[in-house]
């Protein structure tokens, strides 16, 4: 009888081994993924969207702390998420395109036996070297007459191939924050300027037109050319609006 039952366990236990055997190298490629993208075919979980204001030149620590913040996010950014990186100067044509846009494929059992995931070298690849490039692109000295921050917000955040599934979205906003276009503008005497009612306006309009509400936001201020005084009154006024219109964000210094 004893036999009998071992002999049980003994098929039981080989045809789990067998199913083993052949899902093993589907269980190790992951689901199917876009081979441009790397993410899944049904989709990002979650995305991060990095919109880096050039409108104004960096100083080298300020770039330091740039590349510091990127390589971060990248570092952290969990298996199937999406992140991209935009950049916009002066002026900007609507569907300005992302200097990175890619998922992580994450990493699998299979590096325990020397075999990382085909899609995590392209991971590594795709994303690894680019960033870097995109982050000399970033970095590199850049002035013009206009910031059109709050346009700019509206266009990536409003974009079909910038929406996700499933998952949170996050903005993160890197700007000395001194928004200055027809709209808005934190400088000069003409009517309107520094307005905080038409800032209010201004923002609430893109948030609302634009579903930006959807979007978790993180500014952080670059602590630019201009007097910090200016600065100072620049941020202060943002996030009273914030405030106002009930809009969640984090805000820090770069």
């Amino acid at each position: 009888m004893k036999t009998e039952n071992w002999a049980i366990v003994a098929s039981v236990l080989a045809g789990v081994a067998l199913v083993g055997f052949f899902a093993a190298p589907s269980l190790l490629r992951g689901p199917p993924r876009d081979q441009e993208t790397l993410c899944p075919k049904t989709g990002p979980v979650g995305h991060t969207l990095v919109l880096v204001d050039k409108s104004d030149p960096w100083s080298e620590v300020q770039a330091g702390r740039l590349k510091k913040l990127v390589k971060q996010i990248g570092d952290d950014l969990p298996a199937d998420r999406m992140m991209s990186i935009y950049v916009f100067k002066d002026v900007f044509e609507p569907g300005f395109p992302p200097l990175i846009a890619l998922c992580n494929p994450g990493r699998t059992a299979s590096e325990l036996i020397g075999n990382p995931r085909r899609e995590y070298v392209k991971w590594v690849e795709k994303f690894g070297r680019p960033l870097d490039e995109a982050l000399v692109v970033l970095t590199q000295p850049a002035k013009g007459n206009l910031s059109p921050i709050v346009e700019a917000v509206g266009d990536v955040v409003s974009r079909r191939e910038n929406r996700v599934p499933s998952g949170d979205r996050t903005l993160v906003l890197v700007s000395d924050m001194l928004q200055n276009s027809s709209q808005f503008s934190f400088f000069g005497s003409a009517p309107g300027a520094r307005d905080p009612e038409r800032l209010r306006r201004l923002i609430g309009k893109v948030w609302q037109d634009s579903g930006a509400s959807s979007w978790q936001l993180q500014v952080h201020q670059v602590q630019g050319v201009y007097e910090p005084q200016r600065l100072e009154q620049a941020g202060t006024l943002w996030q009273q609006t914030l405030d106002k219109l009930k809009i969640a964000y984090a805000w820090e210094r770069l």
